[in-house]
C-alpha cells in the first residue's frame, strides 16, 4: 500500500480554518441557544470584541492536552479523568457523567447509568480536533469519537453523532464533494439509529426541491423532541444548512435560524465549511469580529489553553503527525512535498465492532496498567439497574474472564468487600490461550453502604502451586436509595431501591395506570450548606421536607431533570442543616409514562467547585 502525503502547509489550512469557523459559528449562535422558533438573524445578534465562550471549543481544548498528556493511544478512560481534573461544567449529561466519574465509576457506565441526556448534542459539538489530529482517516477519527463520547452520551445517539461529524470531517483532507463527505460520515454509524435516519431524510427532501423552512418542520414532525439540545433533529439542521446555503454566510445563517441548539449547529457547520474553505476564503465581515482569539469558559481549568488559533492549530497539527504514526494509517505529513493522496483512505474500519459492546459493563486489561498485548481481559456487567446496590441488599455480578496470552494462565478469581460485607468463595481456573470463563458471584452489602463503596476483583495468578502475582482491579459501586412507594388509589406501601436519581415508581408499584403515586425516604446530609432541591417531574408533582411543603407544581410543564435548568416550579433552594431529613413526594400521572427525578445539587453560587454539582455525599436512605 503506497503512502499518502499531506503537505504541512496545507495540513496548517485546512486546520485553522476549521478553528475559525468554528469560533465564528459558536459566536453567532450562543446568544439564541434554546430557541426554539423560526429566527431571522442575518448576522451576529450580539457584536462581540473577540468569539463568545463555547463549550462546542472549550472541550476540544481539553482533548488537546489530553493527547499531548497521555499520547495517541489515550481511551475513555484517560478522557473521563481529564473530565474529573478540568471540566466543571453542570450542564445536562455534562453534570450527570461528572457526578458518576467522581463517584468512581469508568466510562462507558458514566455515560449510560442514570443519564437522561445520552441523546443530546453534548459529544457532537466536539468532533472536530478528533478529525484534524487523523486528518484523511475517517476510521481513526471515529474511533476516537467513540471514545469520547461514550463518557457522558453511552448507548446513546450523542455517540453517533459524533462519530459522523468526527468521520466527515477527517474525509475533508481527501474529499470536497459535500454529498460524498455526507455519505462516508454515514458509514460509520448504524444505519438505523435516528442520527442516521435524520440526515438520510434532510438529504432526500432537498433531493425532492423541499425549500429549507419546509424541511425544518419536517425535521420537526419526524425526529423532534422537546429537549432543544436533543442531537437528531439539531445534526439535520446542521446538514440541512449546507445543503440549502448558497455560500458560508447563508450556510450558517440557515442552520442557526432553524433554531433549537443553535451554538452547536453553527459552530460545527462553521467548522465544517472553514475546513473546506480555508480561512482564507471565509468572509471578512465574519472573521473580523471575532480574530484570532481562544477565549475559555471559566468552568474549564487547570490546564495550559492555546492562546490563539495559530497556537491550537500548531499544537493540534504536532498532536496530528503522533496519531498518524501510532495508528499506522500511512499517511506522512511533509513540510515541502505536495498533497498526494495514494490509497483508499476509508480502508480499515475500526469502528464496527464498538457497536457490539454493552454499554452497561467495564472492560479490563490486566495486569493493570496494559494497554495491548495483556495476559487476561475483565469484563463486569452490571445489568441494567447498573453499578448500584442497597442497604442489606444482594447483588449478582457478571464477570467474563479471557486468556488473551500465549500460554495457559492458572489461578484463583478472588472478591474483596468493604467491611461487613459478604463475599463468595475464591474461584479457581485454568484458562489455555483464548479461552474464557464466566463467573457470577453474589455479594450483599451491609445495613450502612457508603454512598459509593470500592470493592476488588483479585486475579491471584499461581505458578507451580504457589502465588506468583495478584492483580486487583477497584469497582465502585454506588447506594441505591431505598424508598416506600404507593400507587393510584393504593394504601399499603411498598419497599423499591432506585439504583440512580429516577423514581420508577410505576415499575416500583407494578402498575401502569393515570394518578397520584406516591413515595417517602430519607437523606442524611454531612453539613450545613445551600441546597437546590429538584423534583424534575412530567406531570404536577408536589415535594414535602420534614413534614414542610417546598415545591408545588400544580401543572404540567416541560420535563427537565438537568441540575441547571429544572423548571422553576419544581426546584427549591434552601439552607439544609446538618442531619436526617425527611422526603415525602407526591407526582401525578396523566396519559403519559410518569417519569420523576429527585436531585441534591448545589445552588448556582459557590466558591468551590463550581455552580450546581451534584453533592454525591448525602446518602440517602
Amino acid at each position: 500500500m503506497s503512502t499518502s502525503i499531506l503537505n504541512e502547509q496545507d495540513y496548517y489550512r485546512i486546520v485553522y480554518g476549521g478553528w475559525m469557523g468554528k469560533n465564528i459559528g459558536g459566536t453567532l449562535g450562543a446568544p439564541v441557544e434554546g430557541k426554539k422558533e423560526l429566527l431571522r438573524l442575518d448576522y451576529y445578534p450580539e457584536l462581540p470584541d473577540g468569539p463568545l465562550e463555547n463549550d462546542d471549543l472549550d472541550l476540544q481544548l481539553v482533548w488537546l492536552h489530553a493527547l499531548e498528556q497521555y499520547g495517541a493511544g489515550l481511551t475513555s478512560r484517560e478522557l473521563g479523568q481529564e473530565w474529573l481534573e478540568h471540566v466543571l461544567f453542570p450542564y445536562d449529561e455534562y453534570g450527570y457523567a461528572l457526578t458518576n466519574l467522581r463517584r468512581g465509576l469508568l466510562p462507558p457506565v458514566t455515560g449510560s447509568f442514570n443519564n437522561p441526556f445520552n441523546h443530546c448534542m453534548g459529544s457532537p459539538i466536539r468532533s472536530e480536533i478528533w478529525a484534524m489530529v487523523a486528518p484523511g482517516a475517517p476510521s481513526i477519527a471515529a474511533y476516537y469519537a467513540y471514545q469520547d463520547a461514550i463518557v457522558d452520551h453511552a448507548g446513546g445517539e450523542g455517540v453517533y453523532g459524533e462519530m459522523f461529524f468526527a468521520a466527515l470531517e477527517s474525509a475533508i483532507f481527501f474529499e470536497r464533494n459535500r454529498d460524498r463527505l455526507i455519505e462516508i460520515g454515514l458509514r460509520y454509524i448504524p444505519a438505523d439509529c435516528r442520527v442516521a435516519k435524520a440526515v438520510n431524510d434532510v438529504v432526500r427532501w432537498h433531493q425532492e426541491g423541499v425549500d429549507w423552512i419546509e424541511a425544518r418542520e419536517l425535521v420537526l414532525t419526524h425526529h423532534g423532541d422537546d429537549n432543544f439540545t436533543d442531537a437528531p433533529q439539531n445534526i439535520a439542521f446542521t446538514i440541512l444548512g449546507w445543503l440549502y446555503g448558497n455560500d458560508f454566510e447563508d450556510a450558517i445563517l440557515k442552520a442557526v435560524n432553524c433554531g433549537y441548539d443553535t451554538d452547536c449547529t453553527a459552530a460545527t457547520l462553521g467548522a465544517i465549511l472553514g475546513m473546506l474553505l480555508g480561512v482564507e476564503q471565509l468572509p471578512d465581515r465574519w472573521v473580523s469580529p471575532v480574530g484570532d482569539r481562544v477565549v475559555v469558559s471559566p468552568q474549564i481549568k487547570g490546564f495550559p489553553a492555546p492562546a490563539n488559533l495559530d497556537e491550537l492549530t500548531r499544537r493540534t497539527i504536532r498532536m496530528g503527525k503522533k496519531v498518524l504514526a501510532a495508528m499506522d494509517a500511512n499517511i506522512q505529513v511533509h513540510a515541502d512535498w505536495p498533497t498526494v493522496w495514494r490509497h483508499d483512505t476509508e480502508a480499515g474500519n475500526r469502528t464496527a465492532e464498538l457497536f457490539s459492546r454493552s454499554v452497561t459493563a467495564n472492560r479490563y486489561l490486566l495486569p493493570t496498567g496494559s494497554s495491548c498485548s495483556a495476559d487476561l481481559e475483565l469484563e463486569i456487567e452490571f445489568g441494567q439497574d447498573g453499578p448500584a446496590i442497597g442497604a442489606s441488599q444482594s447483588k449478582q455480578l457478571n464477570l467474563v474472564f479471557m486468556n488473551r496470552s500465549c500460554i495457559a494462565l492458572t489461578g484463583t478469581l478472588t472478591i474483596e468487600p468493604p467491611n461487613g460485607w459478604d463475599a463468595p468463595s475464591p474461584y479457581p481456573f485454568r484458562l489455555q490461550p483464548g479461552e474464557s470463563v464466566r463467573w457470577q458471584p453474589t455479594i450483599r452489602a451491609n445495613d450502612f453502604p457508603a454512598p459509593t463503596n470500592e470493592i476488588f476483583i483479585c486475579w491471584t495468578r499461581t505458578h507451580d502451586r504457589a502465588t506468583w502475582a495478584v492483580s486487583k482491579v477497584p469497582v465502585s459501586l454506588v447506594r441505591a436509595a431505598r424508598w416506600q412507594v404507593t400507587g393510584p388509589n393504593e394504601h399499603t406501601e411498598r419497599t423499591a431501591y432506585f439504583s440512580g436519581h429516577r423514581l420508577d415508581l410505576e415499575k416500583a408499584c407494578g402498575i401502569r395506570r393515570d394518578g397520584t403515586y406516591k413515595a417517602r425516604s430519607r437523606f442524611y446530609n454531612p453539613t450545613e450548606r445551600p441546597v437546590r432541591l429538584i423534583a424534575a417531574c412530567n406531570g404536577p408533582v408536589v415535594l414535602h421536607l420534614n413534614g414542610q411543603p417546598v415545591i408545588d407544581c400544580d401543572e404540567t410543564v416541560e420535563w427537565m431533570p438537568a441540575y441547571h435548568r429544572a423548571p422553576r416550579k419544581q426546584t427549591c433552594e434552601l439552607v439544609l442543616p446538618a442531619g436526617t431529613h425527611e422526603v415525602e413526594v407526591k407526582a401525578v400521572r396523566n396519559g403519559e409514562p410518569l417519569k420523576l427525578y429527585v436531585l441534591t445539587v448545589s445552588p448556582k453560587e459557590t466558591s468551590e467547585p463550581g455552580p450546581y454539582y451534584y453533592y454525591t455525599d448525602i446518602v440517602w436512605e
